[in-house]
């Protein structure tokens, strides 16, 4: 053992044989989006869209996809992604033996009280899961490795809980010569803790695939003192402030959590990291163009700051209420299109959840070339299984968090052309449930209204 190469973190069911993918995996490609929110031009209820040809949607920029990240994994190396990704960042568990949930507000308008729904997200185990955590976080590796790009690197963000056992494996899957970084994100926040210091920093471990990875130096700005002294007196003529800033070092101490409840980026989602700090990884260690990825999506910061910075990116999660949070988190932004996928090994998937759900529509000849649409959500009920959480004084309005609409639905693939959301982070009844759609004449219309519910759940009813 005194070769540090052939160090290796051994535990019981250990194996170095990563299994390829299972037989039977299916595909398949669930929704295309192009982001268009519906906006009001004469009240909220009367919402007016003027939309091209259905047939004219742009090539997506990004890719959702709903599954085991390991199934995606193997996937994606057997479908031409094997040494493609410049980027990988993951924000996984951290065996912090919490119970992570995602809590929205419920207000009843008509006497003024509110109520909170708590929806499950993700259960992190404790230290007496640590076998099992290495067990699924050791073969997940092994397979981002071999995504890579010759030119990639890794970005892995931890906690104190399981980060001292993590950095072993990442040695032994990329060597300690490819180990760059361990960047300490310092935040603020408080903790009523009296019995050690307070835990108020995570560490982002940095390999590259080798030695040549992209890197973009980043700056900080100056401080005051530095501004007004200059170098010069310090360090003599020859040395000169940089234009863009002092150069960033490996603590972090600029960005602070997502702490406010009415913060503007505040999603309502547990693990939630801000932008800023993945737009400075992005950054640092991508180019235009860049194809980039995280497996453990959670509310889609990485695919929403990739859509502003001009990457290629691909996202992940098991969790329906990730997944829905980032859909809508894209759709607000705007921007190019994007599709959400699934994977999973079963033959024949499981089937989806379908709610009661009732539409009402008209058609209203314009003229020779459109006609407009009326659709109405006139009734929305969930099942059984969800009415444990609610209360009789909401109405449905409540339950809805946001609605699409297929302008010319194939009976396969939802493409969602128009976007109904809400404009208040409540969960009152102010949603639009009515939309007005001016679209080319045609002799039949096959027209698809989707609604995803506070509970994850998405409900798809088809118009002729």
């Amino acid at each position: 053992m005194l070769n540090k190469d052939k160090v290796r973190l051994v535990w019981d069911g250990k194996t170095n044989n990563i299994q390829p993918a299972a037989e039977g995996i299916k595909h398949q490609t669930i929704e295309f989006v192009n982001p268009c929110q519906a906006s009001s031009y004469d009240s909220i209820f009367d919402l007016w869209i003027q939309k091209p040809d259905p047939a004219r949607r742009e090539e997506p920029n990004g890719r959702i996809f709903r599954a085991d990240n390991l199934q995606l994994m193997n996937y994606l190396i057997n479908n031409g992604y094997r040494e493609s990704f410049d980027l990988i960042y993951i924000d996984p568990p951290y065996l912090s033996s919490s119970a992570y949930n995602s809590t929205v507000k419920i207000k009843d308008t008509v006497s003024d009280t509110s109520d909170y729904i708590s929806r499950p997200v993700f259960l992190d185990h404790g230290s007496e899961g640590r076998e099992e955590y290495l067990d699924h976080i050791y073969p997940r590796l092994k397979k981002m490795k071999e995504l890579l790009s010759a030119k990639g690197s890794l970005f892995v963000h931890l906690d104190w809980h399981i980060s001292h056992y993590v950095k072993i494996l990442l040695d032994e899957i990329f060597s300690p010569y490819n180990f760059i970084n361990e960047i300490v994100w310092c935040y603020g926040g408080g903790s009523g803790t009296k019995r050690h210091f307070h835990r108020k920093h995570d560490m982002i471990l940095w390999y590259g695939k080798g030695k040549e990875y992209i890197f973009h130096p980043q700056y900080r700005p100056y401080t005051a003192g530095t501004l007004e002294r200059g170098l010069t007196r310090v360090k003599g003529d020859k040395y000169q402030l940089h234009q863009e800033g002092a150069l960033m070092q490996d603590w972090w101490t600029d960005i602070n959590k997502i702490l406010s409840p009415t913060a503007a980026e505040n999603l309502k989602f547990p693990t939630q990291k801000p932008e800023a700090l993945l737009k400075r990884i992005i950054l640092a260690a991508s180019d235009q163009g860049s194809l980039v990825a995280d497996f453990y999506a959670g509310s889609g910061t990485m695919a929403s700051v990739s859509q502003e910075l001009g990457r290629q990116w691909i996202i992940c999660d098991e969790s329906s209420i990730a997944i829905q949070t980032s859909l809508e988190r894209l759709i607000k932004q705007g921007g190019r299109p994007f599709r959400i996928e699934e994977i999973n090994d079963d033959v024949q998937p499981p089937q989806r959840q379908q709610n009661y759900l009732k539409i009402d529509f008209s058609v209203q000849v314009v003229n020779e070339n459109s006609t407009l649409l009326l659709l109405v959500i006139e009734d929305y009920e969930p099942q059984e299984s969800n009415l444990t959480a609610l209360n009789e004084k909401w109405n449905f309005k409540n339950l809805i968090d946001f609605w699409e609409v297929d302008l010319n639905y194939d009976g396969n693939i939802f493409h969602s052309d128009v976007q109904v959301l809400r404009n208040k982070k409540v969960y009152d009844d102010s949603i639009p449930l009515s939309i007005k759609l001016q679209v080319p004449k045609i002799n039949e219309y096959r027209i698809a209204v989707k609604v995803y519910d506070i509970f994850g759940v998405s409900t798809l009813q088809v118009l002729k």
